[in-house]
């Protein structure tokens, strides 16, 4: 079966050498625009989501490759902007959680930006590119950061900015996008851009919009786009039956702010609400990302740029009795991955095989020509970007360790790590208690039929091979073992 699909012509496979950090480059020097946007689940017109209003990154989609199935390596910021950039999986690189940062674990890394900077390119970051904590960026990637965690409040209500810490959930104010931090970030990239533009430089300009994650704040023009009572039922909102009380959290990220009970459901309309929110901030992003493509155009830069439009997990908005991510659930590691280049899917196509998120360091330097042989986990998807026809390599991997506490860097230690892999049509979850590696909890979820699955089919006899098989892939993974291999020709 293809893995793509609405391709206007078909390109003939070559055989391309994976990418690593001994290369050499072609003589075209293409430039790079890596958007990273936070929380964003695939809550896009462009993946099918019907109440999703985002013209500017459907029609971004309308010259790219959308991969309907990729896949974070890690359901949380820190762990999953980490692995993507250092090209390495969450215990490879050995952060799993928000306060471990990888120059202590691996000093000598040479993350994909500072792969750029190192080979000529000017390399300029705004906003959530790494990590968005104090003292977490880094700064031996880029030759300038800008709009990094702490410089500015969330909020503009005087309200919200007189609580300390997290104040409302949401914040709808009736002024220009530039009234909070996305909109400052997009009139300063494209000042790069200018500059970029000017100076005749080769650049990597990574610009990492805030929303959509919490509070939700966005102008009023974008709540206006919606009708509150389109968000009124959640799909399936009960946990699966059978689920390992360990797949779970209290939701603590929503239930910390002030008008949001600690404990117990949400009342209904808080729910359409806060859904809401969610979706005015994905179009306020949108109106960002179309500013971006409008001034690229512009400038004559369009042809000559790869884009890549990707989001560092996904998200639960009240299914499966959740909120936010941090799960290893299919809602909290699939994520958006757009990616556009010269020459490739003129006319867009959507790629249905499993991508990873850990496949974007090699897909970005082998996009750019450098060719060569290095250490990285992942596999260059540019092949299967030329030839549809491969037969993919059809698994994808993440993990996330529990209690809550510990996966976000509380000092509170982390007494399991839960594994998974997801393949076309199942998703196996392995649940290890850390402090003797013994093997506790199974999630077996079938995806043969559309939607969210609601039992957890582990044990059933019937499905006891396909258990087998999945758990010795987890323990492949787990042991270090696991080596990916890209594609296989028909």
């Amino acid at each position: 079966m293809k893995n793509c699909i609405n391709l206007a012509m078909m390109i003939s496979f070559f055989a391309v050498p994976l990418v690593g950090l001994s290369f050499k480059q072609k003589a075209n020097k293409p430039n790079v625009i890596f958007i990273a946007v936070d929380d964003l689940r695939p809550a896009l017109g462009c993946y099918g989501d019907k109440l999703a209003i985002t013209p500017n990154i459907d029609k971004l989609a309308k010259k790219s490759i959308v991969f309907t199935q990729h896949y974070v390596q890690a359901p949380s910021c820190a762990p999953s902007r980490t692995s993507m950039l250092t090209g390495l999986r969450p215990d490879e690189v050995k952060v799993t959680n928000h306060i471990t940062h990888f120059r202590e674990t691996k000093p000598n890394l040479t993350t994909l930006p500072q792969f750029f900077k190192n080979n000529g390119y000017k390399t300029i970051s705004l906003g959530k590119i790494f990590h968005y904590a104090k003292g977490y960026n880094d700064p031996v990637s880029w030759h300038e950061e800008h709009f990094l965690q702490g410089e500015e409040s969330p909020y503009f209500l005087e309200k919200n900015l007189k609580v300390k810490g997290k104040a409302s959930s949401m914040e709808m104010v009736d002024f220009p996008d530039t009234v909070y931090t996305d909109g400052k970030i997009t009139r300063k990239a494209i000042e790069c851009l200018k500059t970029f533009k000017a100076n005749d430089e080769s650049f990597f300009l990574g610009v990492g919009f805030l929303k959509p994650h919490l509070p939700f704040n966005a102008p009023k023009k974008y709540w206006d786009m919606y009708n509150r009572d389109d968000f009124g039922n959640i799909t399936n909102p009960d946990r699966p039956v059978g689920a390992p009380d360990i797949a779970f959290h209290n939701s603590q990220e929503l239930r910390g702010y002030k008008d949001i009970p600690d404990n117990g459901p949400l009342d209904h309309e808080k729910e359409k609400q806060l859904r809401h929110a969610y979706y005015a901030c994905v179009s306020y992003i949108d109106a960002q990302v179309g500013k971006l493509l409008q001034t690229l155009e512009e400038l004559g830069l369009r042809e000559n740029t790869i884009i890549v439009l990707w989001g560092d997990h996904g998200y639960h908005l009240g299914e499966q009795d959740l909120w936010c991510k941090s799960t290893n659930f299919d809602l909290s590691a699939h994520a958006p991955l757009i990616i556009s280049a010269p020459e490739i899917g003129k006319k867009g196509f959507l790629c249905n095989a499993l991508a990873e998120s850990v496949d974007l360091y090699p897909t970005i330097l082998d996009l750019c020509g450098f060719e060569g042989k290095g250490n990285l986990s992942g596999v260059s998807l540019k092949p299967l970007m030329l030839n549809p026809s491969l037969v993919w390599n059809n698994e994808a991997f993440n993990q996330f360790a529990r209690p809550y506490e510990a996966a976000i860097g509380a000092k509170v230690p982390a007494t399991h790590m839960g594994y998974s892999v997801r393949t076309e049509k199942w998703r196996y979850t392995a649940w290890y208690n850390l402090d003797n590696n013994t093997f506790e909890y199974p999630e077996l979820y079938s995806f043969q039929n559309p939607g969210i699955p609601y039992e957890n089919l582990a044990g059933n006899p019937e499905n006891s091979d396909i258990q087998k098989r999945f758990h010795s892939l987890i323990k492949k993974y787990q042991n270090g073992k696991f080596k990916k291999e890209a594609y296989h020709e028909k």
